[in-house]
Formats: structure tokens, sequence, C-alpha cells
């Protein structure tokens, strides 16, 4: 488990996913829509997808104190989390998923574009923390090369 001391950074890292993923899921809830997949979006539909985009959120923060957080099963949890919490509150509490594969297959590409997108734009600052340190471990050693005694 993770120290007291970084949940305050982990509940900032945890809004900024929720409110790029929000944001995501709004543009690409537009543009299906414009296909005539969806239907158009209301307010009561836009804060259903807030919803869901919270939930989602909240149960990727506790899934991030365990520490297997770079891992490809952790990867495939946490889209897989999407998936089910989307289903869940699409069919059971607001009722706005249709039943037909063109829906499906749109909502298939939109969690993936989104989950992606999410995912890549939340984790850049880990990344980039990562190549310095590697970058860091990469001077020291070269620093650190003994020097041939004559």
């Amino acid at each position: 488990m993770k120290r007291k001391s970084e949940i305050p950074g982990r509940v900032m890292k945890a809004l900024a996913s929720f409110t790029v993923s929000y944001a995501f899921v709004i543009i690409a809830y537009v543009l299906i829509s414009c296909m005539g997949v969806f239907d158009p979006i209301d307010n009561q539909m836009a804060l259903e997808l807030m919803c869901v985009c919270l939930v989602i959120a909240v149960i990727h923060f506790i899934l991030g104190f365990f520490e297997t957080a770079f891992s490809p099963c952790f990867f495939l949890l946490n889209f897989g989390v999407v998936v089910a919490v989307v289903l869940f509150m699409g069919i059971v509490v607001f009722d706005f998923l249709v039943i037909n594969i063109v829906f499906f297959a749109c909502l298939a590409v939109m969690l993936v574009a989104v989950f992606t997108g999410t995912y890549l734009i939340a984790y850049f600052e880990d990344w980039k923390k990562v190549q310095e340190i590697n970058r860091m471990i990469r001077k020291n050693k070269e620093q650190s090369v003994p020097v041939p005694e004559k």
C-alpha cells in the first residue's frame, strides 16, 4: 500500500484523469451522435456520462494503491473496469445503452479511444519522470566508471 503522504498527489492525478476522460467522452459522444448512432447529447446525458466517468475514476483511484500499477495485467484490469462500469451503469442504472451491433461497435471504439487517450495523457508526466530518472542513472554510471590505474 502507498504511504498517506502520497494521497494528495494521487487525488490530483485521479481528478486530472477524470476531467480528461470526461472531456474525451463528450467529444467522442458528440462525434458519434453526429453520425446518427447515439442520441444527441442533452444535459441529462452529459450528467449521466459524468457520473460514469466519476465512478471509473474512483475505482481506478482505489486500484492505484496496489503495487502492480504498470504491469500489462493491471492495464487490462483497468480497461475491464471501464467496460464493466459503462455496461452496468449504461444498462442498469441509467438505461441509455441501445442493444444493437452498430451501437456496441461505436461504443467499443469510443471506449478504446477514450481509455487510451486518458491513459496516455494521465501517465505522460510519470513517463517524463521515469525518463529523467533513467537519464540521471546513466549519467551517474558514466561518472562512476573506474579509471584504470597506470
